[in-house]
């Protein structure tokens, strides 16, 4: 009896230890997973962010250049409808030809874009001057003068020489009021915003910047800026960004500020240099709202964990997996809200800006079902430009990057807010067309040629490129199984088309069987 007694209380206190041992192993376990779970749920959500403050920025960057191109495009072809016009009222004028050509720019509404100047072939005389280009001492020397505009036109009339066009100064600064625009208006959620500084010296220094536009606080556009500036925890941010803009181009940092309710906040930067403005284009976005983030989630769970502390181990591991469920379900909520800020750059390629193929091939199932369900079938075009490698492979990749991006920019004028113009990839394209009778269908295909023809490119060496493109043309028929049977209908047509010397479409008749020898990769691509 006495060493049933003995032991009883023995196996309650190794019971009792055992349960206390457990009980600070749950406690330190779970502190440890509250640890970890926050430290996770932190650096996810940074991330993201840091993706998409540089993405954002990367396609304003993109934004700037496409805007250049179009304007220089725009503004060569507005000099060149001029030029015949100019010619003959200066050639007809009674006198002073120069003075005509003067009042006809000054009446034009766009009058502001334009510089024109005359001077006396003779003496090098100044007649006029609009924009002060020609100088004090005028030497006459017309080809240093040509590298000042993006598109001219010189001409003589008698003694006279007469100069007008559209100046590259004028270029940039229309590109440069637009982004400005555009930055201006941008909006973003939790204390983000764009921003551009303009460098004035690049070794740093006082003065070393201009503040070019700021939407979060407009009153410092125009702020002279220094890299001896400090945050508000004496770390000269602005030098460390130049320093790493100069070294690698783009800058990710952060800097503590004070916000206008007073209270000092972390902020991480992401900037990107544009050497040909001496930009410094910039996002910025509050990080408080990333660890409220992390103390609401965790806050969710908190109460989950108090409890898991004092069951049994059963109870923890059912506990401890529901945690898990929470954590990945929290972690899902954020990203899903970032995936909806970066789904717009998913749907672009990024050479062209055309829709990419991924989120084009998304479209062609949409139609098909629709299609399936009793809706017309679309016009599927299928365009190859024609000997592109030769192109690639006698002038290089940047030149057949360039030929890409103006094929897809000429092609857009062609192309309703309904339509998908799809890069399906290297130099083929997928029209999409909704809503076209045969007719609408044919009138589709001539623009595509005429906008294809009207693409030029000028090489470095000043070689002229004129591109031309092979096109199909298809439906649906109801006997497909996808929309990949409408794709190679349309393929079976450009196989014609390519056959038939290039330059030219076909288009396949309604519910047109599939030729499987028809395969226009089958023919070499010149």
């Amino acid at each position: 009896m006495g060493k049933k007694q003995n032991v009883r209380p023995q196996t309650i206190a190794i019971v009792r230890i055992m349960t206390l041992a457990i009980l600070a192993l749950l406690h330190q376990a779970f502190a440890r997973i509250r640890t970890l779970y926050r430290e996770q749920l932190n650096a996810n959500a940074l991330e993201l962010r840091k993706h998409f403050l540089e993405n954002t920025v990367n396609n304003l960057v993109g934004d700037i250049n496409t805007e250049r191109e179009v304007r220089t495009r725009e503004y060569g072809e507005q000099v060149e409808n001029c030029i015949e016009h100019v010619h003959l009222i200066a050639r007809e004028a009674e006198s002073a030809p120069e003075r005509v050509v003067k009042e006809y720019f000054d009446g034009r509404p766009d009058r502001s874009n334009w510089t024109y100047m005359a001077y006396d072939k003779n003496t090098n005389e100044v007649i006029y001057d609009s924009d002060g280009l020609l100088g004090d001492a005028w030497d006459g020397n017309e080809s240093s003068l040509k590298n000042s505009f993006i598109s001219a036109d010189f001409f003589s009339v008698g003694n006279v020489s007469i100069i007008y066009g559209i100046t590259k100064e004028t270029l940039n600064n229309m590109v440069k009021n637009s982004i400005r625009e555009k930055v201006a208006y941008n909006s973003f959620e939790g204390g983000t915003w764009m921003w551009i500084n303009e460098i004035r010296n690049y070794d740093g220094g006082k003065n070393y910047a201009v503040r070019f536009v700021n939407p979060e606080s407009r009153v410092t556009e125009g702020r002279l800026l220094s890299t001896t500036e400090t945050d508000t925890e004496g770390k000269k941010y602005l030098e460390e960004e130049l320093e790493l803009l100069k070294e690698k181009g783009s800058a990710l940092y952060t800097y503590s500020n004070k916000g206008r309710d007073g209270v000092v906040a972390p902020r991480l930067v992401y900037s990107m240099l544009f050497p040909d403005y001496d930009w410094i284009v910039g996002m910025s976005s509050d990080m408080n709202d990333i660890a409220s983030f992390v103390e609401r989630s965790n806050a969710e769970i908190e109460g989950y964990i108090i409890k898991f502390e004092i069951v049994v181990a059963l109870i923890f591991l059912i506990l401890l997996a529901f945690m898990v469920i929470m954590t990945v379900r929290s972690d899902r909520e954020f990203t899903l809200d970032i995936t909806k800020k970066l789904k717009r750059q998913v749907e672009r390629d990024a050479l062209t800006k055309a829709t990419s193929r991924q989120y084009g091939e998304e479209v062609l199932k949409k139609v098909f079902e629709a299609y399936k369900k009793g809706k017309p079938s679309p016009a599927i075009m299928l365009l190859d430009v024609d000997h592109f490698k030769e192109i690639n492979d006698t002038y290089g990749h940047d030149v057949g990057d360039v030929v890409l991006k103006r094929v897809v920019m000429s092609l857009y004028h062609t192309f309703r807010k309904s339509d998908y113009l799809i890069r399906w990839g290297g130099d083929e394209f997928v029209g999409v067309y909704l809503g076209l009778d045969d007719d609408g269908i044919y009138q589709v295909a001539n623009k595509v040629m005429d906008a294809i023809h009207e693409v030029k490119v000028v090489t470095e060496d000043g070689h002229e490129l004129f591109m031309t493109a092979s096109v199909g043309i298809a439906g649906f028929a109801p006997s497909d199984k996808d929309y990949t049977d409408g794709i190679r209908r349309a393929d079976n047509m450009l196989y014609d088309s390519k056959a038939g010397g290039r330059n030219q479409f076909h288009i396949a008749e309604k519910n047109a069987k599939i030729d499987e020898n028809k395969n226009s990769d089958s023919i070499a691509r010149g």
